[in-house]
């Protein structure tokens, strides 16, 4: 039972992680907080916080069987998966407008009345594949299911699972927010598995626009 209660639990801190995301959502608050909605990034980061850390508590204190046990080759390839979804998240983190993203550049933008505006950004991680931080964390969920109990275990496969609908989701609504300018940039960049070649001819292209 316990088992049903957390697989249930994380299901919906997913889908109100995401939910808190759309356009409809943000819309709606929007144009109810109008100006005060500035600080509504801060408190979705907050409040996403606040709910994870008690599941994540949780399901570390409930006992059961390893499902996957290490051996010697899994404890390598597990350590080795961590510290790459380590360096894509990191990466991909500080390609971000890291003030933008805990929501301080919305708070300033508001004191200044200036607006936001979306951008794409093709640095690093993002010229390989359009969503490593959402391809890091699959990898970092999928890595720590190895050698875990059976109620982490659940939790980390959700988790995985949630970052593979995420990348679909966000990439849909950039599709809808952004229009041409990030279907160009579909075509020139894979969604979540890199592709090399594209990457180089991505990389040509630039050099030939500068020339």
């Amino acid at each position: 039972m316990k088992y049903l209660i957390l697989c249930a639990l994380w299901i919906l801190w997913c889908f109100l992680h995401s939910f808190f995301t759309t356009t409809e959502t943000t819309t709606w608050f929007k144009e109810r907080l109008e100006n005060k909605f500035a600080f509504y990034r801060v408190f979705y980061n907050l409040f996403s916080t606040a709910t994870v850390l008690p599941l994540l508590y949780w399901q570390s204190t409930i006992p059961g069987p390893v499902i996957i046990r290490l051996s010697t080759f899994l404890l390598i390839f597990k350590y080795l998966a961590l510290i790459l979804s380590v360096v894509l998240m990191t990466g991909a983190f500080f390609s971000f407008d890291v003030r933008e993203f805990f929501g301080i550049r919305q708070i300033i933008s508001r004191a200044q009345k200036e607006q936001t505006i979306p951008k794409i950004s093709k640095h690093g991680f993002f010229g390989i594949v359009r969503h490593p931080m959402y391809l890091g964390g699959c990898i970092f969920f999928l890595a720590l299911m190895i050698g875990a109990p059976l109620a982490q275990f659940l939790g980390y496969f959700v988790l995985a699972v949630y970052m593979i609908i995420g990348t679909i989701r966000e990439d849909r609504r950039l599709a809808r927010e952004l229009g041409g300018v990030y279907k160009n940039y579909q075509n020139e960049v894979p969604m979540f598995l890199p592709a090399f070649k594209r990457k180089k001819k991505f990389i040509r292209r630039k050099v030939e626009k500068r020339e």
